[in-house]
């Protein structure tokens, strides 16, 4: 399949900049497969700093959609069998939203762990810290 390989690499990187994953952007119709993107990254180094500053785009796109589901809400219907029959409710699919705002901010600590990771930074701007002594007391003094 022949490509206009630089409107293509163009449009991966805005869907990526929007929060797509490349996974599901590959799968659309007239886009290169797995391989030969990679291949395109290999060979031009333009290429692949292009895709490193969309995927950190992607970054801050997702942080602002957990803010999203967060403060949206996301009326669902659940239905349950009772010994009185079917209960249908109908209301905010709170659980639901959790889910999708665990699993998102699961996946940016891994993308991104120096910005949305739960570690904590226990230097001083990058300077060590003055190293710590513990004394131990004498067994008589415990």
């Amino acid at each position: 399949m022949a490509y206009d390989k630089e409107k293509v690499f163009k449009e991966i990187l805005i869907q990526i900049e929007e929060g797509a994953s490349l996974r599901s952007v590959l799968r659309q119709e007239d886009m290169p497969g797995r391989t030969a993107f990679f291949e395109w990254l290999k060979e031009d180094e333009v290429k692949a700093n292009q895709y490193a500053k969309a995927t950190e785009k992607r970054h801050d796109v997702l942080f602002e959609e957990i803010l999203e589901i967060a403060y949206t809400p996301e009326i669902g219907t659940t239905t349950k069998e009772t010994e009185r029959g079917v209960e249908i409710t109908t209301g905010d699919m709170v659980a639901h939203r959790r889910l999708k705002i665990d699993s998102l901010k699961w996946c940016l600590s891994k993308m991104n762990p120096k910005k949305y990771g739960d570690k904590l930074d226990m230097t001083s701007g990058g300077e060590k810290l003055p190293q710590v002594t513990i004394f131990q007391l004498p067994d008589n003094d415990r």
